[in-house]
């Protein structure tokens, strides 16, 4: 057994509290609090140095949760710390979920941060194949701007839904109607955020009202004529709200689309970020070119996965060899669905055996968006993909979009995982 000093680190945004165990899980130090801060991480340095150099350790293995980004200046730092260079630092990133699960094979204990630290390093210290984390800096860039874009995205459906609620009041048919393409397109922005204007509408001859609209969308609509007609029908057809109720309900209304305005105005700021950003990143453009993808999908396809190393790293137990061997490119690929909560857990006891099963869905959730989402572009662009969701479209008794999209991004991963591996652009042929 190497003589190793084992570190569990348990974050939050004012502390980090450690637990100290000797190779073989006999607790050195319980629980040590320091502040999670420059002068905090000074302290704790200190503490360690003074440990491994009193216990006479000749490495240091230190783990932590990955709780939001509480631990990432204090895995920079030890990365980069010449004073503890000497004693082959190697640092271990856990999923929160296997500290907890880790938890239940032990006698019901208190959560309580004196506590935490301690599971965290034997947890670690028990595990048979360990990746150790690695700072790439590159990647962090790109993933702070993809998860950016991925809450704004978020934030503007939340305005959508939150402005149809109110459009129904004003109009209730122009939902139903559709007049445009984009309920909150430019034309009907600007129709909808102007009540004197709104009110003339329907006085207009056709006519004139299909001119009007020609000149509000730039020349853009392609049918003024039909767009015309759909708006008049559903001006005629919605309920009239009392008087006294039209000021507030405008009012909800010009904040709400002033709002939408600014969440595209700052997404198209961040998919400028994240092309500057695609340079550094030869797997970003490898990605892009499957039809569907583009660059922001492939960013943040690429930003969530990271070094496909990890994947191949540690070596995987053979039932059939009954030994431990390499990994494979298959195996890299269900570890990346897993990851995104693309599988399917078999539930089976005795002879019992459920028929159904259920999307995971435990995993990173932006890997998940971002997979879904390309493979809507991918379904609409290559006809094997567009077969496979048609034949799945198909097969599913309900919630049959969602299912069959679902299916099509996990059988994406393989394509994903192969071209990432191999470093080469997509050719028409791979499925």
């Amino acid at each position: 057994m190497s003589n190793r000093l084992q570190v569990g680190i348990d974050f939050s945004s004012k502390r980090a509290a450690f637990a100290l165990l000797s190779p073989d899980g006999e607790p050195i130090v319980m629980h040590r609090a320091f502040a999670n801060s420059s002068p905090g991480y000074t302290m704790a340095k200190q503490f360690l140095l003074e440990t491994l150099e009193g216990c006479g350790f000749g490495g240091l293995d230190v783990s932590g949760e990955a709780t939001s980004y509480y631990w990432l200046p204090f895995f920079l730092q030890l990365a980069a710390d010449c004073d503890l260079a000497c004693y082959d630092p190697k640092l271990f990133l856990l999923n929160a979920r296997w500290v907890h699960w880790y938890k239940k094979s032990h006698p019901p204990d208190h959560k309580t941060d004196q506590k935490d630290a301690f599971y965290v390093a034997d947890r670690m210290r028990t595990m048979r194949r360990r990746v150790n984390w690695q700072p790439d800096l590159d990647a962090l860039r790109l993933r702070f701007y993809t998860r950016l874009r991925f809450h704004l995205a978020q934030d503007l459906t939340r305005e959508k839904c939150f402005l149809h609620a109110h459009l129904f009041l004003k109009a209730s048919a122009y939902a139903q109607n559709a007049p445009f393409s984009d309920a909150f397109g430019h034309t009907s922005r600007t129709i909808l955020s102007q009540p004197e204007l709104w009110d003339s509408l329907d006085n207009l001859p056709r006519e004139e009202l299909a001119e009007l609209l020609h000149e509000l969308s730039g020349h853009h609509l392609p049918d003024p004529e039909t767009n015309a007609a759909k708006l008049q029908d559903a001006m005629r057809d919605s309920f009239t709200l009392p008087q006294v109720l039209q000021e507030p309900l405008q009012r909800v209304l010009d904040l709400g689309l002033a709002r939408l305005q600014f969440l595209r105005q700052q997404i198209a700021q961040v998919d400028r970020w994240i092309a500057c950003e695609n340079q550094n990143h030869p797997g970003v453009r490898c990605l892009a070119t499957i039809p569907g993808f583009g660059p922001v999908f492939s960013s943040g396809i690429v930003a969530e996965i990271g070094n496909l190393e990890r994947f191949l790293a540690p070596s995987k137990w053979d039932p059939r060899r009954r030994d431990y061997r390499s990994r494979n490119l298959r195996d890299v690929e269900d570890a990346v669905a897993k990851v995104a909560g693309l599988w399917w857990p078999r539930k089976d006891s005795g002879d019992f055996a459920a028929e159904e099963r259920r999307l995971s869905r435990a995993g990173n959730r932006y890997l998940r968006y971002y997979l879904i989402l390309a493979a809507n572009g991918l379904r609409c662009h290559v006809p094997e993909y567009r077969e496979f969701y048609a034949r799945k479209h198909r097969e599913a008794s309900i919630h049959k979009h969602w299912r069959a999209l679902v299916l099509t991004a996990r059988r994406s991963v393989g394509l994903i995982v192969g071209l990432l591996h191999r470093h080469e652009a997509w050719r028409s042929q791979e499925m």
